[in-house]
């Protein structure tokens, strides 16, 4: 194909760049846990009271909209939504995300080494787990951003916490460095490395292997008492 009839987004060729499109906010469509219920973000209001991590609310301040993925054209991965299997983070139903949000896992064996058991990971991070992967973006769906007065930790998708980080936070974590911690609700998050994320994400799958092969173990030996009795 000759180069001058190659299609590029016109997006990719501005100031902003694939950047743009690969920003932090809820994809249209995205289930978000309301005091009144499971409410699609596109149908937040301004002073909703939304459910957040642990067992609290808070007040929505404000919500914006805008298009992205607008000529989808030969994306690059970074900026492709992350599809998110039924089932693999919790959620009970089938949930986009954008890379750069960070989703909270619970796992009281990490306490001891990381002394918390509640950390944070970057869902480009989960690429490869569990069936998580980028996908083709839709076209022109639209992004939507919320205004919170603080840190949080959001339910979406039927089961899945995000972390919501209003931009000076997001600042200040940056002179941190990543793998920093935050107090929310009283509870210690710490927000790993991509290096500590594989170490994790190995130790979930390995544990649920070893579940996998105990299970027909129990069943054989459940089947020989049966017998024998």
């Amino acid at each position: 194909m000759s180069l001058f009839n190659h299609h590029v987004c016109a997006r990719s060729l501005s100031e902003t760049g694939c950047a743009h499109c690969g920003a932090q906010g809820l994809i249209e469509g995205s289930l978000l846990r309301s005091a009144s219920g499971w409410r699609p973000v596109e149908a937040l209001m301004p002073h909703e009271t939304l459910c957040v991590f642990p067992g609290g609310t808070v007040r929505l301040d404000g919500i914006e909209a805008e298009d992205i993925w607008r000529d989808p054209v030969d994306c690059p991965d970074r900026v492709r939504p992350l599809g998110v299997p039924v089932g693999a983070l919790g959620n009970t139903d089938f949930l986009l995300l954008q890379q750069d949000m960070r989703v909270l896992f619970h796992d009281p064996d990490l306490d001891a080494a990381l002394g918390t058991a509640d950390v944070t990971i970057r869902a480009g991070d989960l690429i490869g787990f569990r069936g998580i992967c980028p996908l083709a973006p839709p076209r022109r769906a639209r992004l939507f951003r919320i205004a919170l007065a603080s840190e949080a930790l959001l339910l979406v998708g039927g089961g899945v916490w995000l972390l919501y980080t209003p931009p000076i936070c997001s600042l200040s974590r940056l002179a941190e460095g990543d793998g920093a911690t935050s107090i929310i609700g009283g509870r210690s998050i710490r927000h790993l490395t991509a290096e500590k994320a594989d170490v994790v994400l190995a130790l979930q799958e390995r544990r649920e292997r070893m579940q996998d092969i105990r299970a027909p173990s129990r069943a054989r030996g459940t089947g020989s008492q049966a017998a024998s009795d």
